[in-house]
């Protein structure tokens, strides 16, 4: 029988698990309750799943979680939603629970490398994966390798700036959100600015709503997603000139909807048709992300490969 792998997506609300083989391919699946509010809730959950894959032979388990991650240390600096997370010794702690050795990384990383290694990605050596949910997550690939930084934050996309006067002078999260780019294109920002344009109660608009609203042609919903391309753009645009990458694949559960591509490309290819005498970088491709929701798994298992 193949090599198979437990592989964990450790998220805010939910703790999704897999037994894959080495190319991928799920067995198994399921998921668990998230805990965010200790280590002994956190560990008690990892116990959850632990139990769920108990008639599974399995060998490493591979984690993607929220967070400053150091994967060669095996280390979590910051955990996101887990905010009990400081200088954390998550690889060790973790594979404690399931006796096995264990890989974790950033999750905006793990989506990098899957679209790098099978996905969006693969053709390319170089690339950047932006993730649009809460936040912006994702990650960017330099010549084949996801690029972590000196200290694993490289990639870190939600706080990308957007207006440098308002975030120089902010007096701190969650002051400067209206400053930074996830406070311009994120999902929850965009369906938000739509919900109250309706007049809705906080957080009754969603991905669907917003977008099924643009397709019928609705105002609102126009406006909303004819300026999430523009904010899209103009950031992409400034990553260019640093990274001047050949693409750049676009993902999240919003991802699903043709436009949410479509308009980022329009408006890139605009502005370069404008400028394309002047601009000193290279017109990048706008693609959607391959693996949507599953990124994180297979990221998480890809690492683990490449580490092992």
């Amino acid at each position: 029988m193949a090599q198979q792998y437990l592989v964990l997506d450790i998220g805010g609300t939910f703790i999704k698990y897999a037994i894959m083989d080495v190319e991928a391919h799920v067995i198994a699946q399921g998921k668990v309750p998230a805990v965010t509010d200790g280590e002994e809730g956190t560990l008690r959950a990892l116990a959850d799943v632990r139990d769920a894959v108990a008639d599974h032979d399995y060998g490493d388990v591979a984690i993607s979680m929220p967070g400053r991650i150091d994967t060669a240390r095996g280390w979590a600096h910051t955990g996101g939603a887990f905010t009990w997370l400081n200088e954390y010794p998550a690889a060790e702690r973790y594979g404690a629970v399931f006796g096995k050795p264990c890989t974790i990384a950033n999750d905006g990383k793990c989506a990098a490398l899957a679209e790098s290694w099978t996905g969006a990605l693969a053709d390319v050596e170089s690339g950047c994966v932006i993730v649009l949910g809460t936040g912006i997550g994702g990650g960017i690939v330099l010549n084949g390798q996801v690029w972590m930084g000196c200290s694993g934050g490289a990639g870190e996309l939600s706080w990308f700036g957007a207006d440098f006067d308002g975030f120089r002078d902010a007096e701190g999260f969650p002051h400067h959100m209206a400053d930074l780019w996830c406070g311009r294109v994120s999902a929850a920002t965009i369906t938000g600015r739509y919900g109250a344009l309706k007049g809705l109660p906080k957080g009754e608009a969603d991905g669907v709503m917003l977008f099924d609203a643009y397709d019928a042609g609705e105002p609102e919903a126009v406006e909303v997603v004819e300026e999430y391309g523009a904010q899209m753009a103009a950031g992409i645009l400034s990553l260019q000139c640093v990274l001047d990458l050949p693409r750049y694949a676009i993902g999240g559960g919003i991802s699903a909807r043709p436009v949410v591509t479509d308009i980022v490309r329009q408006k890139l290819d605009a502005f370069y048709d404008r400028h394309a005498r002047s601009i000193p970088f290279s017109r990048p491709e706008i693609v959607t992300c391959a693996f949507g929701n599953e990124a994180n798994l297979i990221g998480a298992l890809a690492f683990c490969l490449r580490n092992g």
